[in-house]
């Protein structure tokens, strides 16, 4: 899941595709949607509230869905299907409910975001993709051809500042790796907004793009770190396995016909290890990937 730039860089790092919700399945419905080509519309309407007691699914929508955050009294009605367990159904959203889900994971990760940067500095959109559904957005592959939104995306877009969570890669995350790891993995997303706004350079090395990442994965653990001390995630409980989850957000899906190539595991305890560093000291310890251009104001 590395951020996608508006401009192609020279070497992207490789990483893993994890499978969708079961093995050798399909998550159920995912088939249903003809595949059909949207944009993003300021106008389109929050998802509708869902309550643990009486969860109502969603049909899935025909166009690219920009959401808003849940508002604090449907987040806490929803507190206890908030991190959900690999193998564990009970209490959890269903896949037909991941277009809601998405607007309390939005909830829960934004307080940190907004005490620092503020509000107004949010993403451009917290864009939803439901299954079936692609299209074209701002960024640019490596060839200079317009890259594509899809079910499977869990990204950020520098060129139109936007965020993109597709429900397949949301019931991924929130399934097959489950606990907070859809949570995780928007911090970490929201971490490349952050680098964006305030003018990290674009990565032209595989170096500089795995520091990119590893700054990334910093950000998220600040996240962490600060849902721990408001009381919305129990660290570790609530995470579960963190190589799971932080090889589950390193996923940049590759070109048709390319097989996905799993990290190393020292690259993988190095992203590790970023993490726990953003989480133990915060914020400000994320500067030190980039000091010219700190990302902690």
């Amino acid at each position: 899941m590395n951020s996608r730039q508006a401009v192609p860089i020279a070497v992207l790092a490789a990483a893993v595709l994890l499978t969708s919700c079961s093995t050798g399945s399909t998550p159920p419905g995912a088939g249903a949607t003809a595949s059909t080509t949207g944009t993003a519309t300021a106008e389109s309407s929050p998802a509708p509230t869902t309550t643990a007691a009486s969860p109502t699914p969603l049909p899935p929508p025909t166009q690219l869905v920009a959401v808003v955050p849940a508002a604090a009294g449907e987040l806490a009605a929803n507190a206890d299907r908030l991190y959900c367990l690999p193998d564990s159904a009970k209490g959890c959203h269903s896949y037909e409910e991941m277009q809601s889900y998405l607007t309390h994971v939005i909830a829960v990760v934004a307080p940190m975001f907004d005490q620092q940067y503020g509000a107004a500095d949010r993403p451009a959109a917290f864009n939803y993709v439901a299954a079936g559904l692609t299209g074209t957005i701002a960024c640019l592959k490596d060839d200079g051809t317009p890259d594509q939104f899809s079910s499977q995306d869990y990204s950020y877009c520098t060129a139109d500042r936007a965020m993109y969570a597709g429900q397949d890669e949301l019931w991924n995350l929130y399934k097959t790796v489950g606990g907070a790891a859809p949570a995780i993995g928007y911090a970490h997303e929201w971490g490349h907004h952050v680098q964006n706004m305030m003018g990290v350079p674009v990565p032209e090395t595989e170096e500089q793009n795995t520091l990119l990442e590893n700054q990334a994965d910093c950000i998220a653990g600040a996240w962490a770190g600060f849902a721990a001390k408001a009381g919305q995630l129990k660290y570790p409980g609530d995470v579960g396995d963190l190589n799971a989850v932080l090889a589950a957000i390193a996923v940049d899906t590759p070109e048709p016909g390319v097989p996905p190539v799993a990290p190393a595991p020292a690259a993988l305890q190095e992203r590790a290890n970023s993490f726990t560093n953003g989480h133990d000291n915060g914020l400000a310890a994320c500067n030190s990937y980039f000091p010219e251009t700190p990302v902690a104001k």
